[in-house]
């Protein structure tokens, strides 16, 4: 969380200050929707089933958190536009 956050800061920092943050933005949607799917892991490895059911809040979080990695760009599109601002792709 503490890295999502100052991926967050760095590319805020960027753009008030007048530079690129093609590449910087995208590391922070990544390195933030890892971090939410990583907090609450797969629903039914704590909660079972109540981990999919609309009346829990488990899985309220799961799906929340899934929606950010798909939202705006899937994580294997943010590689991709990483890699290319790197030279790699």
């Amino acid at each position: 969380m503490h890295a999502a956050r100052l991926a967050w800061y760095d590319a805020a920092a960027r753009l008030m200050a007048g530079q690129p943050v093609k590449k910087e933005s995208a590391i922070a949607k990544l390195t933030a929707s890892n971090a939410a799917m990583d907090t609450p892991g797969p629903p039914p490895r704590y909660s079972a089933a109540y981990g999919f059911m609309n009346e829990f809040p488990v899985g309220r979080f799961y799906r929340d958190a899934k929606v950010l990695e798909i939202g705006e760009g899937t994580s294997e599109v943010q590689r991709m536009l990483i890699a290319r601002e790197l030279g790699f792709g």
